[in-house]
């Protein structure tokens, strides 16, 4: 009778033990950070969803009425280059299309709503390509390279888009409409290494409402995050092309910005720009880059363009990007 009263104490301890291990784990798991899989985050995670462009301060989307209305300011040259060079930046699945011509934009965003009426300038870098991923084949272009000159627009494009941000400095645009002149330049710290001037501008009428670039088509972008590793030698956590056009064949947009609610007008004319090589020491992190893009020689320029538009702030979101599948390597 002793040892069977023992036996059962023993049980009652056990099951007390395990509702207490089940009330502290519960306890304890109700204490801890679990996302949202219906909002947006990015390091560090655990204070919530995170503001943005794509994202209200409360994790919801932005109103249009809550975006306001945005202004930009846009030059771009294009010119032909060394097809050879260029092939060197293509990555798996990419292959040139058409002409081998590269398109340099400098431009400048305001007012915008996300971050709070501010702006920043962009200096951007794009040519035609197709690609062919495991499940879609894309014609438009890629761009291997953006300098903003905001540290959140950076943040926030490289981890949710995917876009090669790097950082700059950025002049305001100065721009003469009178006189059909335009200049812009970049720099890091005391190191210009690109200015653009644009010259005899002269307003185009009734023009197409699209961005400059390289023809139309998908603008794409490599997506690429080292893992983590002792030495760095454990290759990406992930890598793949991200776009904003739809499904070919589904009769969506391949644009990244719907014009259809802006006021948009275009200058063409004449321009010509530099890219000013660097050391390590005036670009330790990124003299590489600016250098890659100077050895593609300037045979001829081949266009010239100032764009200005004014819009709703919700029209430059990009809430459509979306990664494409690769083909297995």
């Amino acid at each position: 009778m002793a040892n069977r009263r023992e036996r059962q104490g023993r049980g009652v301890k056990r099951a007390i033990t395990f509702e207490i291990h089940r009330f502290l784990q519960a306890r304890i798991s109700s204490m801890t950070f679990t996302p949202n899989p219906g909002s947006r985050y990015r390091m560090p995670i655990m204070f919530g969803p995170a503001p943005g462009p794509r994202q209200h301060p409360e994790g919801r989307m932005w109103t249009a009425e809550e975006a306001g209305r945005m202004t930009a300011e846009w030059m771009k040259i294009s010119y032909r280059t060394d097809p050879a060079k260029l092939e060197k930046l293509l990555p798996a699945g990419f292959s040139l299309r058409g002409d081998p011509i590269v398109s340099v934009s400098c431009a400048w965003f305001k007012n915008l709503y996300w971050l709070a009426g501010r702006g920043y300038g962009i200096l951007s870098v794009d040519f035609p390509v197709t690609y062919q991923g495991k499940t879609e084949r894309h014609d438009g272009a890629l761009c291997p390279v953006i300098w903003e000159g905001s540290p959140d627009a950076i943040m926030t494009g490289r981890e949710e888009l995917g876009f090669p941000k790097m950082f700059a400095n950025f002049d305001d645009i100065s721009w003469d409409e009178a006189a059909g002149r335009a200049t812009c330049s970049a720099s890091w710290y005391d190191h210009t290494f690109f200015d653009i001037q644009l010259t005899n501008l002269v307003e185009e009428q009734n023009p197409e409402k699209k961005l400059p670039g390289s023809g139309g088509g998908a603008q794409m972008y490599y997506k690429y995050l080292p893992r983590t590793s002792v030495g760095g030698c454990e290759g990406a956590d992930l890598a793949y092309v991200t776009t904003t056009a739809a499904v070919p064949g589904s009769g969506g947009s391949a644009s990244n910005i719907n014009f259809d609610e802006f006021e948009f007008r275009r200058w063409a004319g004449d321009g010509k720009l530099n890219w000013n090589r660097a050391t390590w020491e005036q670009l330790p992190l990124s003299f590489h880059v600016v250098n890659g893009i100077a050895d593609l020689d300037i045979i001829e320029y081949v266009d010239a363009e100032m764009v200005h538009f004014t819009g709703p702030g919700v029209g430059v979101a990009m809430n459509s990007h979306r990664a494409l599948e690769p083909v297995a390597i």
